[in-house]
């Protein structure tokens, strides 16, 4: 597992092979970044698309999130689309909602 203590700025997108556990929040600069990672942990996530098998965070504001059996936020998750990729799979949001963001014709969702 790779820990990463403090915030998790991305400049580009990322990929690892392994879990993701970020103590802090994870934000991408300069546009909209896609993740690719095993299970993530972190405080709040936004970036453009998520590849990953599980999702644990506080908020979740992505593009499409894509995930293998679970994706829980603990507040909100605000997304252009959410879909786990076994039968049983689930997407919960404990305290908040889940918003599926309507891309505004000719402008790039952030």
């Amino acid at each position: 597992m790779k820990i990463i203590k403090g915030d998790l700025v991305l400049k580009k997108d990322y990929k690892i092979n392994d879990d993701l556990k970020v103590e802090g929040d994870i934000r991408c600069e300069g546009g909209l970044w896609d993740i690719h990672a095993g299970n993530i942990d972190a405080g709040n996530i936004n970036a453009g698309n998520i590849d990953a098998w599980d999702i644990d965070a506080g908020n979740i504001d992505a593009g499409n999130i894509l995930y293998y059996a679970f994706c829980i936020a603990y507040n909100d998750i605000r997304c252009k689309s959410i879909k786990g990729r076994r039968d049983n799979s689930l997407h919960r949001c404990l305290d908040g909602k889940l918003t599926i963001k309507k891309e505004a014709k000719g402008r790039e969702m952030r």
